[in-house]
């Protein structure tokens, strides 16, 4: 019976451990290789005559020190990231010359993965960034309503959420 109870709790908090996570080792680069694709297939032909302001520079240090944060906080991260770009691109895209349904897939895989990387952690929202939520909501402020949603802006925010996702996965699949 005493052996019957460790297996269960062994089983138990693998299932909460990032090590243990089976839809990371099994799906997560084949989602995040699909949300690329989808954010590639979105590009726009118009160049964008705008920069980037520097409120809207991403926090290197904050990755860098989840870079070499625990397995869970890396996840936690990651999946937060998931979560901010699908709101961000929830706002009005009219601007910019996407399908309506490619934008739809390309949240729909987002959120997928975050749910997914979020049932990984064993104490879900806890790690929440501040400074990634403010980053998020510089480039919402700063770039997309400043300049009405432009197709420019979306273009932008399309390139800086390419680099990001290219970010979360090396965080995640490097270690």
């Amino acid at each position: 019976m005493l052996t019957v109870l460790l297996c269960l709790s062994l089983c138990v908090c693998s299932q909460g451990s990032p090590l243990g996570c089976r839809w990371l080792e099994e799906k997560f680069t084949q989602y995040s290789s699909l949300s690329l694709n989808l954010l590639d297939n979105m590009k726009s032909n118009s160049n964008s005559s705008l920069e980037a302001e520097d409120t809207a520079i991403f926090p290197e240090v904050l990755y860098r020190q989840t870079f070499n944060a625990s397995a869970e906080d890396r996840l936690a991260f990651a999946a937060q990231i998931l979560n901010e770009t699908a709101a961000l691109f929830e706002e009005d895209y009219s601007g910019a010359s996407w399908e309506e349904k490619s934008v739809e897939n390309f949240v729909n895989i987002l959120t997928q993965q975050a749910d997914n990387l979020g049932s990984c952690v064993a104490s879900p929202g806890q790690s929440r960034s501040k400074e990634l939520h403010k980053y998020f909501t510089r480039i919402s402020t700063h770039i997309l309503r400043k300049t009405d949603h432009s197709a420019g802006a979306w273009e932008l925010v399309r390139e800086k959420i390419r680099s990001l996702l290219m970010r979360a996965h090396l965080l995640l699949t490097t270690h």
